[in-house]
């Protein structure tokens, strides 16, 4: 567009406005226009988080997965006579070394993760050849000869083997009656179990039970003698 503009001093001049013929429909129409399907959509990474949600939720339902078994024996017969004032050293007799061997046919294939005995020699000799079959750790701890202490050492264990489907307890005539009653005995199953009581307290008879705990079971209903 060409204007034509008169001053006061009686000067004149032409000015040029120049503007797009399509401007306005232009802009009109920007405005108007819808905007494509694809810049709607959720990114790919957005997309991708939202298909793992429901992967994620099934995940933090699902408990964390723990110990399944634990299995007991009294160690193995020991050699008569000996020393009391050496009576950790005892060692195992020949029928209790020929037992020891026959405990780890029995559990090879139980999926033992670990053996825990006290700190003796019939303990460690009896659980000796099922960890060495096994090649899991053998471990002495004298927590599982001290009543007050049995609680705590079974949480560890349980917390250390949370996943596992195993573990072997090698204890004592006088310590395996505290142990099953720390997993979950009670006097109702105290006949079936073979525990006896006498002027020393709770006691396992014999050389030859096998004491299987299914932790999924609360009570008498997840111990069982073999």
């Amino acid at each position: 567009m060409i204007r034509t503009v008169s001053g006061r001093t009686g000067r004149t001049w032409t000015t040029t406005t120049s503007r797009p013929c399509c401007a306005s429909r232009w802009t009109e129409a920007r405005r108007t226009r819808p905007m494509r399907e694809s810049s709607l959509r959720p990114g790919r990474r957005a997309v991708r988080r939202l298909r793992a949600l429901p992967l994620l939720l099934v995940l933090l339902a699902v408990p964390a997965a723990g110990l399944d078994t634990v299995w007991l024996v009294r160690h193995a017969e020991k050699l008569e006579p000996w020393p009391s004032e050496l009576d950790a050293f005892q060692p195992l007799a020949p029928a209790g070394t020929a037992r020891a061997e026959a405990l780890a046919d029995r559990l090879k294939d139980a999926g033992i993760a670990a053996v825990y005995t006290s700190r003796t020699t019939r303990t460690l000799a009896t659980g000796h050849p099922l960890a060495t079959r096994a090649h899991v750790p053998l471990t002495a701890d004298d927590a599982t000869t001290r009543p007050d202490e049995i609680p705590p050492f079974l949480a560890r264990v349980k917390e250390t083997h949370a996943g596992d489907r195993a573990v072997l307890l090698v204890g004592h005539s006088n310590t395996l009656p505290q142990l099953l009653l720390a997993l979950g005995a009670t006097p109702d199953c105290f006949d079936r179990l073979g525990l006896r009581t006498t002027p020393d307290g709770l006691r396992i008879e014999g050389f030859d039970g096998i004491w299987r705990v299914d932790l999924a079971r609360p009570g008498c209903a997840g111990v069982v003698r073999e």
